[in-house]
């Protein structure tokens, strides 16, 4: 069965500690701790898959897999979208620096 779901991968000025803030950031803003609180998603960290070899930054991506049909990928890279960019804001007005967060979907086939 294909895995849906979005990852958001932080940039080369991201650390581990970013990754687990952001992470914790994602369980805490609606709409997305609803799903996670109703186990409709999961959030994970999880190694990165594609970067070049040697990248630097966290090597972590966070992996957002939706585990029931209540809500569609398009829906949810809407809600990541709005809570990363709210992350970063925060994050750069207090730390500075940009972690450069991309997302995108989960390729069905690997994940």
């Amino acid at each position: 069965m294909a895995v849906l779901g979005v990852r958001v991968r932080l940039g080369a000025g991201a650390t581990v500690d970013d990754v687990r803030a952001l992470k914790t950031w994602l369980e805490r803003d609606e709409p997305l701790e609803d799903l996670v609180s109703r186990r409709h998603l999961r959030i994970d960290a999880k190694p990165g898959t594609d970067g070049p070899p040697g990248r630097l930054g966290p090597g972590l991506d966070l992996v957002l897999e939706i585990l029931g049909d209540v809500v569609t990928v398009a829906a949810l890279t809407e809600y990541t979208a709005r809570a990363v960019k709210t992350w970063t804001n925060n994050r750069r007005r207090l730390q500075g620096g940009d972690p450069e967060p991309r997302i995108r979907p989960l390729d069905p086939d690997g994940e």
